[in-house]
């Protein structure tokens, strides 16, 4: 009778212990290991493809800190024409208008946060992206003037700054409404889920607001 008891109490330890190291294994243990190699793929194919790795974390733990030997990346690019009227600046008195083309470049700088977020499982990423900017804007043509006897090098330097400023701002302004800062933040978006999907996982993009308000969620 002892004996009896004693292989039952036994055999009903064991039984529990299984249960919970299967329990363990399958619902902390596993999900947590898929997602620690899905992260290990994702920092490698970053390199690969962008040269940088993002700050990657597993359930919201970190495993790789952000590094980059690059300053930015160009995503878009854009040209604009823009003239600006400018009512009785003319040297001498009178009005004026002044024009100029002007090329673009829309990307991110790697100074600012790029994360990703693997969730548990491996399968899913929240990913924060740096936000989109004009990383160079640059003149591509000599203003022309309206009246045309107008001369560049004529006139006093504070009205030059004036004029290349309101002439950059303008020229910013219709670049952005043109769709500069969308196209790159699709292309960056596309990059990311080319990456994910060869690491074996989907995506999910972040807003600011998201990011700033409780930054990745632990999932």
């Amino acid at each position: 009778m002892g004996s009896r008891i004693f292989w039952l109490s036994f055999g009903s330890a064991l039984l529990i212990t299984s249960l919970c190291a299967w329990v363990s294994w399958e619902f902390f243990i596993k999900p947590m290991d898929a997602a620690v190699r899905t992260s290990n793929l994702l920092h490698e194919k970053f390199q690969e493809s962008l040269g940088v790795s993002p700050r990657i974390l597993a359930n919201a733990g970190v495993l790789f800190s952000q590094k980059s030997e690059l300053e930015s990346l160009v995503l878009s690019s854009g040209e604009v024409s823009v003239r600006e009227s400018f009512a009785g600046q003319k040297p001498g008195g009178g009005d004026f208008s002044a024009g100029a083309s002007f090329q673009a470049e829309g990307g991110i700088f790697f100074r600012e946060p790029l994360q990703i977020n693997v969730r548990r499982g491996g399968a899913i990423a929240d990913v924060s992206l740096p936000q989109i900017k004009v990383l160079r804007l640059e003149m591509t043509s000599p203003v022309q003037f309206a009246p045309e006897d107008l001369v560049w090098d004529s006139m006093p330097e504070r009205l030059q700054t004036r004029i290349s400023r309101s002439l950059e701002r303008r020229a910013k302004r219709e670049l952005l409404e043109g769709g500069l800062v969308k196209r790159a933040e699709q292309e960056l978006q596309e990059k990311v889920r080319r990456i994910a999907s060869q690491a074996g996982c989907d995506v999910v993009f972040l807003s600011l607001v998201e990011t700033e308000q409780g930054g990745l969620p632990n999932r």
